[in-house]
């Protein structure tokens, strides 16, 4: 992983893969809601899309 960097969070770093961030959001759906969805779920969702439900998730997963 090449692309990630000292300091910035993976979903907002413009060089982190699309495939990285749409397999992070299932990761994190299933560990905060309990809901397990094939790994493809939000294949084809805006980067927008995945950075700003990614957080979320991060938000709460660290509650």
């Amino acid at each position: 992983m090449d692309w990630v960097k000292e300091g910035i969070n993976y979903w907002e770093n413009p060089d982190c893969p699309i495939e990285y961030l749409e397999g992070a959001l299932v990761r994190l759906v299933n560990e905060v809601e309990g809901v397990e969805l094939p790994i493809e779920y939000f294949k084809g969702q805006s980067r927008e899309f995945l950075q700003r439900e990614i957080e979320h998730y991060e938000y709460v997963a660290d509650k």
